[in-house]
């Protein structure tokens, strides 16, 4: 299969990956921090999850759980760019049944926290190195796969579904939470602009005046391919669910400044949060924009025809 990589300086990218999530602020949970741990953000996630829950009540653990109860032996996760693998932690947490979790990283170094907590919880973790441009899956071993918010970092897309494919058993399921938007980018020059118009909307008492102004992200490997996540996903994968959401929130709540304008915990700023979501959700549903982000589950659409 074409590496894709061979068209970049490569070197330079890794070395730029590794760089920017080696200092990055984190969670106590885990998890990335800054904009991504406000309150406006949060909020929006509530929203999500929502949604999620009339699909499977209890989320993806639960629909997991009730997937593999029978499954005679632990449920094997491997996770794709795991970093400090906050989300990984839950899952196991919340399947309750007996599972064995790979963590994958291009930077081991991110793993210390998250293996000191597995240990302390009694919880089943390995803990691997491994590039997502070249990795390999070991075929038929996991039941679930799981990447949340790697894929846009990924050159060799079509490498890597290939393996997701393979790497899964016949019940198996991947697992996928990531934003699909402009490569380098992520929000579409329209999405852009209809999400200043609905600032606009706003009283200046509100924003500050403020406005979303994306630049382009040339570091690393951020968005690199992000605009060939869906379709490819779609050429090998069926879905059993898929949220498509998030037009232009994401860059409203998670703005270092317009992020704290919108603070739910003050009645108008948390009704001009809401009246933000609603255009969102709006956009979306009705075909108005395209969606940035999607939370989906799917099965191999071989094993769908079987």
């Amino acid at each position: 299969m074409k590496d894709f990589t061979q068209g970049y300086d490569y070197a330079r990218l890794i070395e730029e990956e590794k760089q920017h999530y080696k200092d990055i602020e984190i969670t106590d949970d885990l998890k990335e921090a800054g904009g991504h741990a406000n309150d406006a953000w949060h909020r929006y996630w509530i929203d999500v999850h929502a949604e999620i829950e009339r699909w499977s009540p209890g989320g993806i653990a639960a629909f997991l759980k009730t997937r593999f109860q029978n499954l005679g032996r632990p449920i094997r996760i491997l996770s794709l760019g795991s970093g400090y693998c906050g989300h990984e932690l839950d899952m196991a947490r919340a399947i309750g049944l007996p599972s064995v979790v790979v963590c994958t990283d291009i930077n081991d170094a991110l793993f210390g926290q998250a293996r000191a907590a597995a240990e302390a919880e009694g919880l089943n973790f390995e803990f691997r190195m491994a590039d997502l441009n070249f990795i390999e899956i070991e075929p038929g071993t996991y039941d679930v796969i799981f990447a949340h918010a790697s894929l846009h970092h990924v050159i060799n897309l079509e490498r890597l579904f290939a393996g997701v494919e393979a790497g899964l058993t016949p019940q198996g399921v991947f697992h996928l939470v990531e934003v699909v938007g402009k490569n380098r980018k992520l929000i579409w020059d329209v999405n852009e602009r209809f999400a200043n118009a609905t600032l606009a909307c706003l009283p200046d008492s509100i924003t500050g005046g403020l406005r979303v102004d994306v630049p382009v992200d040339a570091d690393g490997m951020e968005g690199v391919r992000q605009e060939d996540i869906l379709p490819l996903l779609r050429e090998r994968f069926f879905a059993l669910y898929e949220l498509r959401h998030g037009a232009f929130i994401r860059f409203v709540c998670t703005h270092p400044d317009l992020g704290r304008c919108f603070d739910p915990a003050v009645p108008d700023r948390r009704r001009a949060l809401e009246f933000m979501f609603a255009c969102d959700w709006a956009a979306v549903r009705n075909g108005i924009l395209e969606a940035l982000e999607i939370w989906g589950v799917y099965i191999p659409k071989a094993a769908r025809a079987g």
